[in-house]
């Protein structure tokens, strides 16, 4: 935030526990101050088609490049979908027996919409209080809760042996990670 004042930027901020479709949302903000500032755009990671393009495009072609093409299990969070997504489609056409993971914390519903319920927790970056539009459910084969504590611990873990400075929510990825890879053949 210190960077965008220095920058010029307004900062508006928006409460954390206001749902999707409340009109004081961060996306609810924005669509007013998109109708409020002249040129002012959203880019809409939740519909925008283009967010799970670039990673079907980029990121699993550079996914695939580093590893020869040879992937038996895929684990990334999910938040608005792009990333799991992209990713997994292109994954399942160049290795089609790769396992997909989506990583949910618990308190979102993205892991089982019918049947979780929302409730508050800290990793950010991960899980919602509704379907993001470019979210593909049906390219992930396994979904794993996390929760606040092992994500958070794992973060500290990563930063202290494997000199990673990340958040939660990579952490949240690392734990799943390593309990999916016990059950890898």
């Amino acid at each position: 935030e210190n960077i965008l004042l220095a920058l010029g930027a307004e900062v508006v901020r928006t409460p954390t526990e206001a749902s999707f479709l409340d009109l004081k949302s961060h996306i609810g903000v924005a669509f007013r101050l998109q109708k409020e500032l002249p040129n002012a755009i959203i880019l809409d990671q939740y519909t925008n088609i283009a967010n799970p393009l670039e990673h079907y495009d980029k990121t699993a072609e550079e996914l695939l490049y580093a590893l020869d093409d040879n992937l038996d299990m895929l684990v990334a969070g999910a938040g608005t979908g792009g990333t799991i997504s992209g990713i997994g489609h292109k994954l399942k056409e160049v290795c089609p027996k790769c396992k997909i993971v989506g990583v949910d914390p618990i308190g979102s519903i993205l892991s089982d919409p019918e049947h979780s319920e929302v409730s508050a927790y800290e990793v950010e970056g991960i899980g919602y209080d509704f379907i993001p539009t470019v979210l593909d459910r049906d390219i992930i084969n396994l979904w794993m809760r996390s929760n606040d504590k092992d994500s958070f611990e794992t973060s500290r873990l990563l930063a202290k042996h494997e000199g990673l400075l990340c958040g939660g929510s990579a952490g949240a990825n690392v734990f799943c990670a390593m309990q999916a890879a016990k059950e890898l053949n």
